[in-house]
C-alpha cells in the first residue's frame, strides 16, 4: 500500500482523513543535531490537531513517538507502518491469505481452525473446521499465538504456503499446499425471516454498502418491505460506508456533521436525498454499538426513519484521523533549510516515499453530531424501545451471535471439531442433556444426538451427519427469532 497517497475516506468514529498535501517553503535554517526538535514538532502536530485536554507535562516528558501519543485519550496512538497496514486491512473487507480463521481453544498447544470461508483456497484444499495447525512451511508453530500463526499463513496472492494439520481420527499430519489469494470477508449477513428482511452488519468496512445493497436488492425481488438492521456489537468502521447505508433508509436531510478542531480542516456534513423511505425499519443496538454504527443509529432515530430497539449504545462521537509521521532521518533531511520544521509528512508528500515514514499518528481530532445537533460522546443513544438481550438458559452465548454448523464434516464419538461445539450449544438450548459445550463429541452428546434424531424421525445412531446438522441449523434459525427478545420486539413494532 502506498501510505503517503491522499486518503479521504472517513473511518471509525474515527475517521481516516488527510488534508490536502502541499510542499513546504524553504528558507534559511540550521542543522538539526538531535531529536529534540523532532519530538517537539510531533507535539506541535498534536497541539494543532488534537481535540481534547492535552497533558502537556506528561507529553513533554515522553521521549518516544508511542510515548507521546499514549499520553492522549484511549483512542489515540502511534502506529508503525506495519501496524497501520494491518489496521486498514481489517476494514478493507478482504485479506491476503487462504481463507481460514484460527483461534487458540481450551488451552490447546496449537491454533484450531474455527472457520473456513466458503469458496476460498482453504475450502478448495479441503481444510476443515477443527483442524489444528501444527506446521507452517515445515516449521512447528506449537505454542504460538493464533495471531502469529495467522501472520505466517497470510501473504502475497499467488504465493504458496504449506500446512501440517492435526486432524481427528488420523495418526499422521495432513499436509496441504495452498495458494494464497485475495479473500473477500463479508461484513454483511442477510436472510429473510418470514416477511422480514434481516441484515446484520459486523462492521462498516469497504464492502459494507455493497453488501447492504445486495441484501436490499434480494428483498425487493421477494417483495419484502419490512427490514431489521442489526448493529449489535458493531464497533464502527468507515463513516462514508455508514452514511451510504443511511441514505437507503433516512429521508431527505442531514445525516451527520463532523466538526474538527484544526481550522485547516474543513468541517463535513453528510446528507440524504431520499424522497420517500421504502422500508419499514427497525435498528437493533446494544452497549457495544459504537462510532460509525451510532452515526447510522442517530440518523435513523432523529429523523424517525425507523424504530431503535435494544439497550443504550456505547457513546463514542470522537473523530480520529491519521497523520503520516516522518522518520527522524527524513525530518532532518527535509527540514534542514526550513525555518519552521515539521514531522508531518503531509507537508512533503511530493518529496518522500514510504521508507521515510516512522509511522502514523492516530488521534482524536473532532466530534460528530446527530441530525438534531446532539453529541452523544460518553452518553450513547437511548433506544426508542429498551429491550435487554438475556443469554438463554443453558447457553453461555447469545443466540443471535451463534453461527450455524458448517456442513463440512460428519463427527462421530471422540471427534474434535468446532462444529461439535456449535451443535452442543444448540442441543442445550433445545433442552437436551449435554455437558458444558466444547469441541469433543463425548458419549453424553452422542446420546443427546440420538434422542434429537429420534424426535425428528431420522435414523438415530448418534453421528452428527449432514441431515442432523441441517436439522440443528433449522432449529437455530427458529430460535434466533423466538429466543432473541430484541429481535422479537423489533419484529412486532414494524408489523
Amino acid at each position: 500500500m502506498n501510505k503517503t497517497r491522499r486518503i479521504t475516506a472517513v473511518i471509525l468514529t474515527l475517521v481516516i482523513i488527510f488534508t490536502a498535501f502541499t510542499t513546504s517553503t524553504f528558507a534559511a535554517g540550521t542543522q538539526i543535531n538531535d531529536q529534540t526538535e523532532y519530538l517537539e514538532s510531533v507535539r506541535e502536530i498534536i497541539r494543532q490537531k488534537y481535540n481534547g485536554q492535552i497533558p502537556e507535562e506528561e507529553m513533554e516528558k515522553a521521549t518516544t513517538l508511542k510515548g507521546i501519543f499514549d499520553t492522549l485519550d484511549d483512542y489515540s496512538e502511534f502506529m508503525t507502518s506495519e501496524e497501520f497496514d494491518t489496521f486498514v486491512s481489517s476494514l478493507s473487507g478482504s485479506i491476503e491469505g487462504i481463507g481460514i480463521q484460527p483461534a487458540i481453544l481450551d488451552k490447546d498447544k496449537y491454533a484450531t481452525v474455527i472457520k473456513v470461508f466458503r469458496n476460498t483456497p482453504a475450502w478448495e484444499a479441503g481444510i476443515l473446521t477443527g483442524d489444528q495447525i501444527a506446521e507452517v512451511d515445515g516449521e512447528s508453530v506449537e505454542g504460538q499465538p493464533a495471531e502469529d500463526v495467522t501472520n505466517r499463513i497470510q501473504g502475497i496472492p499467488g504465493t504458496r504456503v504449506k500446512l501440517g494439520l492435526i486432524r481427528q481420527g488420523l495418526k499422521d499430519l495432513v499436509r496441504v499446499e495452498v495458494t494464497r489469494a485475495e479473500i473477500d470477508i463479508p461484513s454483511v449477513h442477510y436472510e429473510i425471516r418470514g416477511d422480514i428482511g434481516y441484515i446484520q452488519i459486523d462492521l462498516f468496512g469497504e464492502n459494507t454498502y455493497s453488501g447492504v445493497d445486495e441484501a436490499l436488492g434480494y428483498f425487493d425481488e421477494k417483495n419484502i418491505t419490512r427490514v431489521v438492521l442489526d448493529l449489535r456489537n458493531n464497533g464502527g468502521g468507515y463513516v462514508d460506508q455508514a452514511v451510504k447505508v443511511a441514505r437507503r433508509f433516512v429521508p431527505e436531510g442531514l445525516i451527520t456533521t463532523l466538526d474538527y478542531k484544526d481550522e485547516g480542516v474543513k468541517d463535513e456534513t453528510y446528507y440524504s436525498s431520499l424522497k420517500k423511505p421504502k422500508y419499514k425499519l427497525a435498528v437493533l443496538v446494544n452497549e457495544y454499538s459504537a462510532s460509525a454504527s451510532e452515526i447510522l443509529t442517530g440518523a435513523v432515530k432523529d429523523t424517525k426513519a425507523g424504530v431503535v430497539v435494544g439497550t443504550k449504545t456505547f457513546g463514542k462521537a470522537k473523530v480520529q484521523t491519521f497523520t503520516p509521521i516522518l522518520s527522524f532521518e527524513a525530518f532532518e533531511s527535509l527540514n534542514r533549510d526550513n525555518e519552521i520544521k515539521s514531522a508531518d509528512a503531509s507537508n512533503f508528500i511530493y518529496m518522500i516515499d514510504d521508507t521515510q515514514l516512522a509511522g502514523w499518528g492516530k488521534m482524536t481530532t473532532g466530534l460528530y453530531y446527530t441530525p438534531n445537533g446532539d453529541c452523544i460522546d460518553l452518553k450513547g443513544i437511548e433506544p426508542n424501545v429498551k429491550v435487554t438481550a438475556q443469554e438463554p438458559a443453558g447457553s453461555s452465548v447469545q443466540v443471535n451471535l451463534m453461527e450455524p454448523l458448517s456442513l463440512t464434516v460428519k463427527p462421530n464419538l471422540g471427534a474434535k471439531y468446532f462444529d461439535v461445539y456449535i451443535a452442543e450449544h444448540i442441543l442445550k438450548l433445545l433442552k437436551y442433556e449435554v455437558d458444558e459445550p466444547d469441541m469433543i463429541l463425548d458419549n453424553k452428546t452422542v446420546q443427546a444426538i440420538k434422542k434429537f434424531q429420534k424426535d425428528n424421525k431420522v435414523y438415530s445412531y448418534g453421528v452428527l451427519d449432514y441431515c442432523t446438522q441441517k436439522l440443528l441449523n433449522d432449529r437455530l434459525a427458529a430460535m434466533k427469532v423466538v429466543k432473541d427478545p430484541v429481535y422479537s420486539k423489533a419484529a412486532q413494532l414494524i408489523k
